[in-house]
């Protein structure tokens, strides 16, 4: 899967992150922290609009759920985590949707009396507009058709004018603005990212001139980011001189690039995550046909009394993919018209019998005719897969999956 924006955003800032903050006595202890929603085995998300719930119907409110809907499918766009489909699409394994729930705008104005610099008194008014909202996002499970994970946001903004109520930004100005504020973390509401707590670096507290030196040359290193080259003089220090500090600070950077190191992985495998249900479904049913049939043997999987034909249709093209990539079984193309005439026929009848998979095996040539299909719906919804002996007419191998 495609990966830009945030993971090598991330990347890059642990990188520049080695360095040390503050005079370079502090090193970044890395890890990996999970987002506020569960999105673990989520890898195809759909958005949809955000909604208007807060009462207020007018061209701002349109204006202000549009720019929600924007703003919100850029930065999960840049997380490079997900791969982003339509709202129609029945493969997504969830549902990004978001409410504006409160907007208000106030306008005021407070008169006071001043005096200028040669002390003569005037009266100054001051414009106010005050604009707060309320917005609230979710991922919702297309399984359970519920949420794993809701996020509530609400900020204010306020502007001011001592000329006059036409020079105050508009309520929409303004409630763009605390969008932009209050919605710029949504990347560590959605997906795993890597915090640092930094750790403090000890200073030699001998008076031997020498070994100070030694330890300023060590801290030097550490300020250019060259944490191995600083850990060896440490340890010559450690060695020659005994420095409990030197020993300390050798041993803060060691742990500091294990962490960094131990983090980016962490992340990455985060990253590429394969346990959506889907994924796992198909693995499930490739390595029971890899286990049950012989090495080598030519199948032919058919699609079979399923409504859902968008999704079988997915899953039979990843059932493909990954089943040549094994290399154990041969599949025969797909674009064989007898297998394509007879899918549609028995589709459309929602039934194929043993015998007639049987028969189109003999006319495919192949060993084994591989039926499959999908029932239930939701959380009981599972893939299906029945190997059927064309020689024999016998059912070779037969399961069932949660999908």
């Amino acid at each position: 899967m495609k990966k830009n924006g945030l993971f090598y955003g991330v990347l890059f800032g642990i990188a520049l992150g080695m360095g040390v903050i503050s005079c370079a006595t502090y090193v970044p202890i890395s890890s990996v922290r999970q987002p506020t929603i569960n999105t673990t085995g989520i890898q195809r998300l759909s958005i949809k609009r955000f909604e208007n719930v807060s009462g207020v119907n007018n061209t701002t409110s349109v204006q202000l759920t549009r720019y929600l809907t924007d703003k919100a499918t850029a930065l999960i766009t840049d997380t490079g985590k997900f791969e982003m489909v339509a709202i129609t699409d029945p493969n997504a394994d969830g549902v990004f949707t978001g409410e504006l729930t409160v907007i208000t705008s106030k306008d005021s104005r407070e008169t006071q009396e001043l005096k200028d610099r040669n002390g003569n008194p005037y009266t100054q008014t001051t414009y106010k507009r005050e604009v707060s909202i309320e917005f609230s996002y979710s991922i919702i499970s297309s399984r359970t058709d519920m949420p794993v994970g809701k996020v509530l946001k609400k900020g204010a903004e306020t502007s001011t004018s001592t000329e006059s109520p036409n020079k105050l930004a508009d309520t929409l100005t303004l409630a763009k603005s605390i969008v932009d504020s209050q919605i710029s973390d949504l990347s560590k509401d959605i997906v795993p990212y890597i915090v640092s707590e930094n750790r403090k670096l000890m200073n030699e507290t001998s008076k031997d001139k020498v070994l100070k030196g030694k330890m300023k040359t060590a801290m030097a290193l550490v300020k250019n980011r060259n944490y191995e080259e600083a850990i060896k003089q440490y340890d010559i220090i450690d060695s020659e001189n005994g420095s409990v500090a030197a020993r300390a600070n050798a041993g803060i950077l060691r742990e500091s690039i294990a962490s960094n190191n131990a983090a980016n992985a962490q992340l990455a495998e985060l990253f590429n995550d394969k346990d959506g249900l889907t994924e796992k479904a198909v693995k499930q049913a490739v390595d029971a046909l890899n286990s049950n049939l012989p090495s080598g043997t030519s199948i032919s999987i058919m699609k079979t009394g399923t409504t859902d034909r968008a999704r079988i249709d997915y899953v039979v093209d990843q059932l493909t993919k990954t089943i040549i990539q094994a290399g154990k079984i041969t599949v025969i193309d797909r674009s064989n018209r007898a297998l394509i005439d007879a899918e549609q026929q028995f589709q459309l009848s929602g039934a194929v019998s043993d015998e007639s998979a049987v028969s189109i095996g003999k006319q495919l040539g192949v060993k084994y005719m591989v039926l499959c299909w999908i029932g239930g719906e939701k959380s009981l919804r599972r893939l299906y897969t029945k190997a059927l002996n064309i020689e024999t007419a016998q059912i070779e191998y037969q399961n069932d999956v949660e999908i």
